[in-house]
This record gives C-alpha cells, sequence and structure tokens, in this order.
C-alpha cells in the first residue's frame, strides 16, 4: 500500500510536491518545486528511499529542487518528451519570472509519451498525456489516485497563456479525464492548492464541456 503525503517545501508559489512511500519505505516524488534541501532533510527524518522522481510538467514552479535531490539520491527522473527542454534551457521553464533565483539544469532524465507504465518498486503507474498548460503536462496514474499537476486543479485548471501553452488542447486533456472519470472516482492531487476528487470536478468545474 502506498501512502502519499502533501509538501511546498519552502517555495513561494506554493506549488505542491507529493511524496508516495511503500512498506519498506522506498518512496518516489511528484514534482519538487520547493527547496532541496529542506526536500532531502525530510528524506532523513523519516528514513525514505527516493526511487523516482515524477514530473508532471516543466516549468520551473515544479522543477527547482529537482536536479540536487536526484543528484544526492540517484532517483531517475521521468518527464514527457515535450516538455524534456524545460530541464535544461531557463527561458523554456520560465524560470526568468522568478528573479534571483538559480536555475540548475537537469541532465538525466528518462522521457515518458501517453500510455506509459512505469514501476515503481512492483506498483503500477501510469502516464496520461494532457497538454493544454505546457506541450508536454501530462497525469500520473495510481491505483485511484491522479497526480494533476497543473492540468486541473479544485475549481479550475492550469493556466494557458503561457509560451506553448493551449486552451484547446487544455479541453481536449479536461475530455480525456472526464472519460477516466466515467469507469470510477479518482482522488486528484493537484499542482497548486487543495485536493480533490475527479467527480466533483467533472460536476462543479466551469471548464469541463
Amino acid at each position: 500500500m502506498i501512502k502519499i503525503s502533501s509538501h511546498t517545501f519552502g517555495f513561494f508559489f506554493q506549488a505542491n510536491s507529493y511524496i508516495g512511500v511503500n512498506e519498506n519505505g522506498e518512496a518516489f516524488a511528484v514534482d519538487i518545486g520547493g527547496d532541496s534541501e529542506r526536500f532531502m532533510k525530510y528524506l532523513e527524518e523519516n528514513g525514505l528511499t527516493l526511487k523516482m522522481i515524477l514530473l508532471t510538467h516543466g516549468h520551473f514552479d515544479h522543477i527547482r529542487g529537482v536536479a540536487d535531490v536526484s543528484e544526492k539520491t540517484g532517483a531517475k527522473v521521468y518527464i514527457h518528451s515535450d516538455d524534456a527542454i524545460m530541464l535544461t534551457d531557463p527561458e523554456a521553464c520560465l524560470s526568468r519570472f522568478v528573479g534571483g533565483m538559480e536555475f540548475k539544469p537537469v541532465n538525466d532524465f528518462v522521457t515518458v509519451s501517453d500510455g506509459d507504465v512505469l514501476d515503481f518498486c512492483g506498483t503500477e503507474i501510469k502516464v496520461i498525456h494532457t497538454p493544454g498548460h505546457t506541450p508536454g503536462g501530462v497525469c500520473y496514474i495510481l491505483d485511484d489516485v491522479i497526480f494533476s499537476g497543473d492540468t486541473l486543479f479544485c475549481g479550475s485548471v492550469g493556466r494557458t497563456d503561457f509560451p506553448g501553452s493551449s486552451h484547446a488542447q487544455m479541453l481536449d486533456s479536461l475530455d480525456k479525464l472526464a472519460e477516466l472519470g466515467k469507469d470510477k472516482d479518482y482522488h486528484v492531487y493537484p499542482g497548486h492548492n487543495e485536493d480533490t476528487t475527479l467527480s466533483r470536478e467533472i460536476k462543479y468545474n466551469p471548464y469541463f464541456r
């Protein structure tokens, strides 16, 4: 059984980081936009071994701590191929909007595509490509949980006025999530703000068609 916890690790954009832990203390992270030292301290205090870093997209507020954490832990970094450039290009990841913060590139990573199934210590994590906020935005699905990044928030969606964003693609991605919701409900852990459920968003979120 995977236990999931939510963190911000001190980053002022309040981008959520999630840590999933199995019974052996092996962990994966979804986005690390906060302070890498705080993240590492959490791992150490809880005796966790980080195996994977899953990135929902490549914007700076979701990847700020990735380079240091991956180097220190050896955890593999996963990102959709369409957002991979954001790990090495400060312009592409929009770090220029965050004054005074150093951009450290991530040079060692694995690209994913729609429908890929990742193995976390014997547990399957499915990749769903959901462009709109960024070209390579993805959601990760683990059992009845969706890590939605900046695709879907509680009552809203990610911005579509950035370079590479597309409102039309965002609506198509929401259609894809709505299809998932026909089979069962999911607990949604978004990139910002509070968690929600897919059934609630389909019913009340004004961006669903």
